[in-house]
């Protein structure tokens, strides 16, 4: 889920764009049609959130007060679960997906612990003053341009070096040096609460990731930010014909290069879906090319119900795990439509989908599975090691700075993290 706040707005905002993002890790059969997937994603053998005392009390210090299953509202198969936090300032329903309930609930209290972390501010935490003056102090700093995947700028003359902001420390991730980030960048506190200065960045969810292992959050955060900035320049103009022509992934392909995505999509295809899987991996030699394999998928009711048509995207290290995350959030957006936690959307033109299903059907995938390019598997044996692995990619695109901070968790045993990268872009595909 990503969420985006421009300047300007007045009173507890609603963003004006979002999407949602999958922390579903499938433990446990049956998935979807009584198929099992294994997990795709690298987690710990266990975690805090497997035990329910400890899930119940982070359901309370966040503030959520039901975790909802809204699977039965569709026909897709595939878990989802909202978490209702009715004093949410960004937010009050966050989803999660999963191919267990359980997991779908998880997630969807993950997600509320991103925007709960952003929301909460400690004014001791912030150092305020002007760029120049920080820099004068010998402070390292990273002015409101550098924010890239965490906010572009939006009104410039309130960006200037002497512009008073409030900024916070984070860490490089390269050097461990402790330097400066404008705040506004990394919180989003409800107005009337902590100032952080003139606003000139439109702030976004983005780059944030909550999990109880913290390997396991910075990951996420900075899969979630490459993504973004992947997707941009696949699809700079979002999606067009010679785009869908060229990207979109042969079915038949799938059961040898991505078999976890192909039983999903055989699963779906049973209930009354079409799905169509895309490459959107930038081209590899092209500038800013991370090399990650970056995966849309577009699912439409065959049945031409309510919601006709929904996206979802994902980026991984490997192609498998891309795909079927991409796919399961497609699904989970079905169920956002569905259930009404998209009231801050206006609705999808229906005609313009149903014309675009009407497309995708006409087009003769040429694009394997196997050729969505993926990290060898032997560089990526534990969590820590795919972190190290993605910042090794991301300096060879020529993203050499990267940022953390670790925010405040609404619970001990808990990690939250916000990474800024500067030079990356923040795809607004939904």
């Amino acid at each position: 889920m990503r969420c985006v706040l421009l300047p300007g707005q007045r009173g507890p905002p609603s963003p004006t764009t979002f999407s949602p993002s999958s922390h579903a890790a499938p433990r446990r059969p049956p998935g979807p049609s009584g198929i099992w997937l294994r997990s795709p994603i690298v987690l710990p053998a266990r975690t805090e959130l497997d035990d329910p005392a400890f899930r119940s009390a982070l359901a309370t210090a966040l503030g959520v007060t039901r975790v909802a299953r809204v699977t039965g509202l569709d026909r897709t198969g595939v878990e989802v679960a909202c978490a209702v936090r009715p004093g949410g300032h960004v937010l009050q329903v966050c989803n999660g997906k999963g191919l267990t309930f359980e997991d779908a609930a998880r997630g969807a209290l993950l997600e509320t612990a991103e925007l709960w972390a952003a929301e909460t501010v400690r004014p001791e935490r912030l150092r305020w003053g002007t760029r120049a003056e920080l820099e004068r102090a010998g402070a390292p700093v990273w002015g409101v341009e550098s924010l890239g995947s965490a906010g572009q700028v939006a009104v410039p003359r309130l960006a200037g070096p002497d512009v008073r902001l409030a900024w916070c420390e984070a860490k490089d991730l390269r050097s461990g040096q402790s330097l400066w980030v404008p705040a506004q960048g990394v919180y989003c506190p409800p107005s009337g609460t902590v100032e952080l200065g003139p606003v000139s960045v439109g702030w976004t969810t983005n780059g944030s990731g909550a999990h109880p292992d913290a390997e396991s959050a910075l990951l996420h955060a900075l899969l979630e930010a490459t993504e973004r900035d992947q997707l941009s320049r696949a699809l700079p103009e979002g999606w067009t014909e010679a785009g869908v022509v060229k990207r979109m992934v042969r079915p038949d392909s799938l059961r040898d290069g991505a078999p976890r995505t192909a039983a999903l999509w055989e699963a779906l295809h049973a209930r009354g879906f079409h799905a169509y899987l895309f490459d959107v991996t930038p081209a590899l030699r092209a500038r800013g090319t991370v090399g990650l394999p970056v995966a849309a998928a577009v699912l439409v009711d065959a049945e031409e119900g309510p919601v006709p048509l929904t996206a979802g995207y994902a980026c991984a290290l490997e192609r498998d795990e891309a795909l079927l995350k991409a796919l399961l959030e497609a699904a989970q957006s079905r169920l956002t439509d569905i259930h009404g936690a998209r009231e801050d959307v206006e609705a999808a033109d229906r005609d313009a989908a149903l014309g675009f299903a009407q497309a995708l059907s006409e087009v003769r995938p040429r694009h394997l599975a196997e050729d969505i390019p993926e990290v060898d598997s032997r560089r990526t044996r534990t969590v820590a090691a795919r972190v190290r692995t993605v910042l090794t990619l991301l300096e060879g695109a020529g993203f050499a700075q990267v940022a953390a901070m670790a925010l405040d968790a609404p619970l001990g045993g808990l990690h939250v993290w916000k990474v800024v990268v500067p030079g990356m872009r923040v795809s607004e595909l939904l």
